[in-house]
């Protein structure tokens, strides 16, 4: 059996150090609330065990947001980060902790990407959502953050990136037509939009 011999609550971090048959644990107060326990209780291996695991929750906890003051991540993303030093299950319930506290919000995270990957570096839908999944984003958030790409007309950046890389001489676009469209085809774009983009460019100085 183990003993409760203290309890300190610390309100303003909402943290409760227990001190346990002489050794002490730092837990989060919804922990303490959840061990239902108090000074003087005696206290089975098997509440024992959910105390070490509470130390170990808040430990990811602490982790979690020391990683995200670096950098938003995904919850997948974080989650990989967080493998290395608490177990899975763990893992498990702080993520969703976070995701409920607003910590976490990967469609949010996931359309300020794409917003800046369209904008800035001129991507088009399809290699935007390549480098999402590549970095963990599940799809149907993915699906969900780049709805807005659905209603974009993608013709004027198509045209930024032709005018930046082949200039405007219609002519000499006409002649590297096939090079172009492979080009813009690696930047993201629908054969499509693409073809009419071209074409029309192409055409306009003959």
């Amino acid at each position: 059996m183990y003993i409760i011999e203290r309890i300190l609550i610390d309100e303003n971090n909402h943290e409760a150090s227990v001190t346990c048959t002489g050794e002490s644990f730092l837990i989060t107060l919804k922990d303490i609330e959840a061990l239902n326990i108090a000074e003087g209780d005696d206290i089975d291996e098997d509440t024992y065990q959910h105390l070490c695991e509470a130390v170990s929750r808040l430990a990811c906890i602490k982790k979690a947001f020391e990683y995200l003051s670096y950098s938003d991540m995904s919850a997948k993303k974080l989650s990989d980060k967080l493998r290395s030093r608490f177990y899975k299950e763990i893992i498990m319930d702080v993520t969703e902790l976070l995701k409920e506290r607003g910590y976490l919000n990967d469609v949010s995270l996931a359309e300020r990407y794409a917003r800046s990957f369209y904008e800035f570096k001129h991507w088009g839908p399809i290699r935007i959502k390549s480098d999402l999944y590549s970095r963990g984003f599940k799809q149907e958030d993915i699906a969900e953050a780049c709805s807005f790409l659905d209603q974009t007309d993608h013709r004027e950046n198509i045209r930024h990136l032709v005018e930046k890389k082949y200039g405007t001489d219609g002519e000499r676009l006409g002649m590297q037509k096939q090079k172009i469209c492979a080009y813009l085809y690696r930047m993201g774009y629908l054969y499509e939009d693409i073809c009419d983009t071209v074409n029309s460019m192409s055409d306009t100085d003959k």
